[in-house]
């Protein structure tokens, strides 16, 4: 509702809503009464005329003031596109027309005057209200004619629809009814079974049976018509592509309700096809098309298509081979979708032609295919667009579920998908250059998908890439390796820092892939160098770049060592400095700090193990106090294995270390907190989850700690439970981070 309007319309109009509730309630209780007490009763009459006028009231309302159209109009919709309530409609209409007809002098009876009633002007107005409530604006008349004569044309539709509403359905490809007729009858089956479901919580209703084989004969008797290039002509191409756009949306829906009743002819996929074509493009050939710049601005028909039912995810299923001849017509449905999602993009929130599946994924790759042939032109087409943008963000966005839901059901005939969506995504990481924060989340999304495939086949798929020679992958990245080493020198702003940041957990997920190749010693040594000596010397942006880069930093050293034994680590002392001086709120760095502890090569001296020791054990006595809560509390769930680890490997490190570590009361409570936690049998859920995680290799530390202050001790130690490590991504108040987990 428009929320500008003055106090005293509010009022009014909230006094209209409640007025055509209620007369949408005394209509569909004629059901229950004796069509012949309804006939004689006056009384009755006199109520159904108040309550058909305050129904007419309201649609006329809405169609002259369809910009207007709220969410308490909304929800009368939901009540007047009813499965039940037409139908009640239509028995009243039997009644009343019989009524009209017996008050005729018997020599007009036979006549072919058309006899109408209130229901006959109720189906009509809700003929044009379809399109305002589906479109969001309002149709204008087909022809400049009078509103008068418009109204005359819609009641005569309406009289010749059938009797009873379970053969309306069938009207839309009666060869006897009129075209207005037929319109009609397509306007309320749309809106009986896409639009009321949608905007009620009602149980959806099932199409009928037949409607498949009646909107086969509608498709394959349809044609698109050349009309003229004029105001008239535009209009009824309009009119033309609103009917293309609900019989695509009818046969979606009625293809998900018989599913194992419905097959698609090859004559009838073509002209479906070529529909869909009709209301995308009109004006363009699938050649023409320029994939990222759809239209900015939705007609009705288009608008229809996409926001309501199941005709996206349908077309999707249907055109999943992209062999098929114009099937980038289906690519181009998937950007035009992507680009006017108007609602949160958040998985819980998502309508059902948003649910991933294996369509939805391949729908996705195919837009990423596209993605990448047009940022790999030169001059790049899309430099400047924001609508691109959006739709390369949200096309990463849903790789993110796509990745997850194939990676989860493990199907050997879909590997190619996520095979080609990780090319995809690696390729587009080093084309696409961000210039706002905003454009900033479309690096997190690959990344995180990235991050969730398996290391083998993320090397297939960076070896492939390394043989594009049309790519050239490895020279892009290094110029991006180069760029952040640069930009690093320079005085750092908040958006070059997140640069420099999804640089490095890029080259992250690379050296977990193994592939050799992709990141050279003489690029990678001295941007890691350099970013140690930012983050440890104390200048006015250090804090800063300490929050954005420390544990992508960390993270980085840690993934380094995975590509093979060459890469030295020059900053060592640096390193332990800055993660042993940070402070343990930050628990990404904590507990990237831990991981780097326990992959090192070579540990620093006994005074850095023993503050390290102090460090890190500060951490994990905060987890096991449940110190760490909210969006801290999964990642200390998850790190908590990590941080026993390195505090074993610590331990082990030296003597003189080892004695100073067990000679503190630190150490003392530290072992007093972990017995507590091994063998506490609280319920709560947190201390349950964080028993299990601490099962093998906290009771492994806390075994260590014991033996050694034991006076049987001999210099040789206990053995220590092997844990692998898996790559994972996370957010954490709203920032991107990677982190090695225990996979326990």
């Amino acid at each position: 509702m428009n929320k500008s309007l003055p106090r005293s319309e509010l009022l009014e109009r909230k006094e209209e809503f409640e007025s055509v509730h209620v007369a949408i309630e005394q209509i569909a209780q004629l059901d229950f009464l004796d069509p012949k007490t309804i006939a004689k009763d006056v009384t009755i009459h006199e109520a159904i005329s108040v309550a058909s006028n305050d129904i007419l009231n309201f649609l006329d309302h809405v169609d002259q003031h369809a910009s207007e159209t709220s969410p308490q109009g909304l929800a009368v919709f939901g009540k007047l596109f009813n499965v039940e309530f037409f139908a009640v409609l239509f028995k009243q209409r039997k009644l009343f027309h019989g009524l009209a007809t017996h008050s005729l002098p018997v020599a007009e009876r036979e006549s072919s005057a058309a006899v109408v009633c209130w229901v006959d002007m109720i189906l009509s107005r809700l003929g044009d209200n379809i399109v305002v409530v589906a479109s969001g604006g309002s149709l204008a008349p087909l022809l400049s004619v009078s509103t008068n004569f418009k109204g005359e044309d819609g009641l005569c539709a309406a009289s010749q629809l059938p009797v009873a509403w379970l053969s309306v359905p069938a009207t839309i490809a009666s060869g006897q009814a009129s075209p207005a007729a037929k319109r009609l009858a397509l306007r309320l089956s749309f809106a009986a079974f896409v639009l009321g479901p949608c905007l009620s919580d009602k149980n959806e209703p099932l199409t009928p049976r037949d409607i498949i084989e009646t909107l086969n004969c509608f498709i394959n008797e349809a044609q698109a018509t050349e009309f003229s290039d004029s105001g008239v002509g535009d209009q009824l191409a309009l009119q033309e592509r609103l009917n293309f756009s609900m019989v695509l949306s009818l046969y979606a829906t009625a293809s998900r309700d018989h599913a194992s009743e419905s097959h698609l002819r090859p004559r009838s996929l073509g002209r479906l096809l070529g529909m869909l074509q009709n209301v995308l493009h009109p004006d363009d050939t699938t050649v023409s098309l320029q994939y990222l710049a759809p239209p900015q601005i939705l007609d009705s028909a288009q608008i229809l298509l996409l926001h309501w039912g199941d005709a996206v995810a349908w077309c999707w299923k249907t055109w999943d081979d992209y062999r098929a001849a114009n099937a980038e017509s289906v690519v181009f449905l998937t950007t035009m979708w992507l680009s006017h999602l108007d609602i949160p993009i958040l998985p819980e929130q998502v309508n059902r032609s948003m649910t991933v599946d294996t369509a939805s994924s391949i729908a996705i790759l195919r837009v990423l295919h596209q993605i990448i042939l047009s940022l790999n032109t030169v001059p790049s087409p899309i430099d400047s667009s924001l609508t691109a943008m959006t739709i390369i963000s949200r096309a990463c966005l849903f790789s993110v579920q796509s990745m997850n839901y194939l990676l989860g059901r493990q199907n050997e005939d879909e590997c190619w998908i996520v095979s080609n969506m990780c090319k995809c995504l690696l390729s587009l990481f080093v084309l696409l250059v961000a210039k706002t924060e905003q454009d900033l989340i479309v690096y997190d999304y690959i990344i995180e998908a990235l991050s969730s495939v398996d290391p083998q086949t993320l090397h297939i798929c960076v070896t492939h890439l390394l043989e594009d020679s049309a790519l050239r992958f490895a020279v892009r990245l290094h110029e991006r390796l180069v760029w952040a080493q640069n930009s690093i020198l320079e005085p750092l702003q908040t958006l070059k820092l997140h640069l420099i940041r999804s640089t490095l957990n890029f080259a992250v997920v690379l050296w977990y892939s193994g592939a050799h190749g992709c990141l050279s010693h003489e690029f990678v040594s001295p941007l890691l160098r350099d970013i140690t000596q930012c983050l440890t010397e104390k200048t006015h942006f250090s804090d800063l770049a300490s929050v954005v880069l420390g544990d992508a930093l960390l993270t980085a050293f840690s993934a380094e060592r995975r590509d093979g034994p060459g890469l030295s680590d020059e900053s060592r002392e640096c390193l332990w400095t800055f993660g042993i001086t940070s402070s343990p709120r930050q628990l990404s760095i904590a507990s990237s700090f831990a991981h780097y502890v326990l992959t090192s090569n070579l540990l620093c001296d006994a005074l850095y193990c023993a503050e390290a020791w102090q460090c890190l054990g500060n951490v994990l006595l905060l987890i096991l106090k449940h110190h760490y809560i909210e969006e801290q509390e999964p990642l200390a769930l998850l790190v908590c294995p990590t941080l026993c680890a390195a505090l074993t490997r610590l331990l082990q490190a030296n003597s003189a270390s080892t004695r100073f570590i067990l000679s503190t009361p630190f150490t003392l409570n530290l072992c007093a907190d972990l017995t507590r936690v091994n063998e506490d049998t609280l319920d709560d859920k947190y201390f349950v989850l964080l028993k299990q995680r601490l099962e093998k290799v906290g009771l492994s530390l806390l075994d260590q700690i014991r033996y050694m202050l034991s006076p049987n001790a001999v210099a040789a130690t206990l053995d220590v439970p092997t844990i692998t490590m898996r790559l994972m991504f996370y957010r954490m108040y709203d920032v991107s981070h990677l982190v090695f987990v225990p996979d326990i």
